[in-house]
């Protein structure tokens, strides 16, 4: 048989092709009223199918569960032996009115095939043209192809480097459909070989997908879950056992199915062929028509699906016997009845209560009230893992405002862990704890705007006069927040119960378009007593219009006498002014001595004594304020003018001006400052001098 492996160029004008192709598929599909093309594309090696019996058999088990759990698509398949022997699409083929064909018509190819012991696929030519025909089709981005081999693939049995040949010709085509977010699943057969073990892996990594290998019963349950994660995930999936069964046991195995469900769907899956499942209802009859419940039973070698509709609550009976192997069962249930949740926002304000209101509504999105019939518990798990679990209530307590209205109520005191938070809403029936109906949900814990005021003068302030009270600041985290004045709410509430105007905010450091993260609060009294002030904050942040929660603050105001006598106001000003001239005095004693006293001494190139900073002479004021500082033009010396030394914790910087002369400290030019050490030489005006610390 040929074997023929694309060049690079022409699987660069191929899919150059599919891109034009696929930018016209899409102008059509916008025009396009469809919304039913979602589509499963079985890409089928015949050859390896043939060559096992157990590949067969897990084959027919495959397309049974694709047809349960993705109702909504429609399937097709294709031969992949060669790229001579491929056959186009065919299908569709339509759940619930003629996926069955799908057996018969693989089962005709399978039995007119002719088995080789090796074979090559041609896997990159018909992913190509299964693109093409995705495209063909304006098929939605749900949409998979089911690639199911075990042959040897020629790309990869070539001496190249197995890496150069997946970046040349694989991950081109894996892009073309990771852009078009088409999963490939990629399910490898019983004793594939190991070249199409590599190349499925790569698809699976460049396209985020999953990459199944032959492990009876485990695989199908992996692959029930990879092509139909949302139906999975919105409801709960009880797993029952995985038990190893001896052909002598009778196994049962107990369902507890609640009132309000719908529909159900059990999966049993086995690694061996055979064996006796009965399904029975509460009352101990074998599962068929009637009785208030409507059951379908899809068998295939590896597995068994029920279907069952309006089912009767209660204990539900599986019973298997002559069976000898491996089992895994799942339960997937649907329910008449949805948890809607009322007022969770996507983020939230960290350390702010979080308030939680759910009530129950029917499939016609009526809300219903199952009075005490049930209990609604809410599950948090933080982003570090940890999960705290939390009673709703429609008892008319806490949160709860009116007791039996259908509305259950929480309010969690506060969410302290920034990061998202997965909850999930779990509405149990009394008498089947076991079994509840959930509703899965996440939301963002993030800092939101708040305010803090910082109180300058709220003490015994004076009737009629103007005063400061304090500033406002607005932040996010650690980080200002400028708002808009209009949005900071201010209520001053006097001793008489009367509300004030007599303030101002008054913006500091204002953006171009006037908000500010600083607000002083100025304030004129204008009754006596005990005064109330509150701020508030209402912004449009995060998507929504936030309430950042009320500061209060309580202050006294009080009526000073204004009439003294003039000598009373002179004695007043002579002692105030003492008392200011003593502090002074005090401060500048307190600040000249916590300064470092100059020391050390500059020495001629023979060792000669030239200046001793201890004895320099230096004005009053400088000796006060400036104490551990000698400018340059006290030094004496030509050429050292402009600059100025500074004594602090044990070290001498020499700070040096721009217009001062080159200077050089050990023959190299300072520029700025320099850290003088004993011993160093001063170079200026073509002289040296030798600081020294000690004589």
């Amino acid at each position: 048989m040929a074997v023929k492996i694309l060049s690079k160029p022409i699987i660069i004008l191929t899919i150059l092709t599919l891109i034009f192709f696929s930018v016209t598929s899409l102008h059509a599909n916008q025009n396009s009223d469809s919304n039913d093309n979602s589509i499963i594309l079985f890409l089928l090696d015949i050859n390896a199918i043939k060559g096992d019996l157990e590949n067969q058999n897990l084959l027919n088990s495959l397309i049974s569960i694709s047809s349960v759990v993705n109702q909504n698509h429609k399937m097709y398949f294709s031969v992949l032996d060669s790229s001579n022997s491929e056959i186009a699409p065919q299908g569709p083929y339509i759940v619930n009115k003629n996926f069955e064909n799908m057996y018969d018509d693989i089962e005709k190819l399978i039995t007119n095939h002719e088995y080789q012991k090796t074979i090559s696929l041609d896997i990159n030519e018909s992913l190509l043209n299964s693109y093409n025909f995705l495209q063909s089709q304006f098929a939605e981005n749900d949409s998979k192809i089911i690639f199911i081999g075990g042959s040897q693939v020629p790309l990869l049995m070539s001496n190249a480097n197995s890496e150069d040949v997946l970046k040349e010709f694989v991950d081109p085509v894996a892009d073309l459909y990771n852009n078009k977010k088409w999963k490939i699943l990629g399910i490898s057969l019983k004793d594939a070989h190991e070249s199409i073990l590599i190349l499925l892996n790569r698809y699976s990594k460049k396209t985020l997908s999953e990459n199944l290998k032959f492990s009876l019963p485990n695989i199908l349950n992996e692959f029930s879950i990879a092509i139909s994660k949302d139906i999975w995930s919105s409801g709960e999936i009880i797993d029952h056992d995985n038990f190893e069964i001896s052909n002598k046991q009778i196994y049962n195995s107990e369902i507890l199915i609640s009132p309000g469900t719908s529909l159900i769907n059990l999966f049993f899956y086995k690694n061996k062929t055979g064996g006796s499942f009965r399904l029975k209802n509460p009352s101990g009859m074998q599962s068929t028509a009637g009785d208030r419940s409507e059951s379908s039973i899809i068998e295939t070698p590896y597995s068994i699906i029920w279907q069952i509709k309006n089912p009767i609550p209660g204990k539900w009976n599986v019973e298997i016997n002559n069976y000898e192997g491996q089992i895994q069962s799942f339960l997937q249930p649907s329910y008449e009845y949805q948890l809607e949740l009322l007022n969770l926002n996507s983020k939230n304000a960290i350390n702010q209560p979080l308030s939680l209101i759910t009530f129950i509504t029917d499939q016609n999105d009526v809300m219903v009230n199952l009075d005490h019939d049930i209990s609604i518990q809410v599950s948090i798990i933080d982003p570090t893992g940890i999960e705290t679990l939390y009673q709703m209530n429609d008892e008319g307590l806490k949160a709860d405002a009116v007791k039996d209205d259908g509305y259950y109520s929480l309010e969690i005191p506060k969410i302290n862990i920034l990061g998202t938070h997965k909850m999930s809403l779990q509405m149990k029936w009394q008498g089947f704890e076991s079994d509840s109906l959930i509703s899965n949900h996440e939301f963002e814990s993030i800092f939101f705007p708040y305010m803090n005021f910082e109180e300058l003068n709220i003490s015994n302030l004076n009737i009629g006069n103007e005063s400061n009270l304090g500033t406002l600041y607005v932040s996010i985290g650690d980080t200002p927040y400028p708002v808009d004045q209009k949005s900071i709410n201010t209520t001053i509430l006097t001793n008489s119960n009367q509300i004030s105007d007599s303030y101002t905010l008054i913006p500091r450091r204002s953006t171009t378009d006037g908000k500010s993260a600083m607000y002083d609060v100025i304030y004129t009294p204008q009754e006596i007593g005990n005064t109330l002030i509150t701020f508030n904050m209402n912004i449009d942040y995060a998507g929504r219009l936030y309430e950042v929660p009320a500061q209060s603050i309580q202050i006294q105001i009080v009526k000073i006498p204004t009439t003294f006598s003039i000598m009373q106001i002179s004695g007043i000003v002579l002692f105030s002014l003492l008392l200011i001239i003593g502090i002074i005095i005090l401060l500048a004693i307190i600040y000249r001595n916590l300064q470092t006293a100059p020391y050390g001494h500059l020495n001629d190139e023979n060792g000669n004594l030239i200046v001793n900073f201890k004895t320099i002479k230096k004005p009053l004021i400088q000796q006060i304020l400036h104490r551990d500082e000698i400018l340059g033009t006290v030094i004496g010396i030509t050429g050292l003018e402009e600059i100025t030394l500074k004594y602090k914790n044990g070290l001498v910087i020499m700070n040096i001006s721009d217009d001062s002369p080159r200077i050089r400290i050990n023959s190299q030019p300072v520029v700025n400052s320099y850290y003088l050490k004993d011993g160093d030489w001063i170079g200026t005006s073509g002289k040296l001098y030798e600081f020294v610390i000690n004589p």
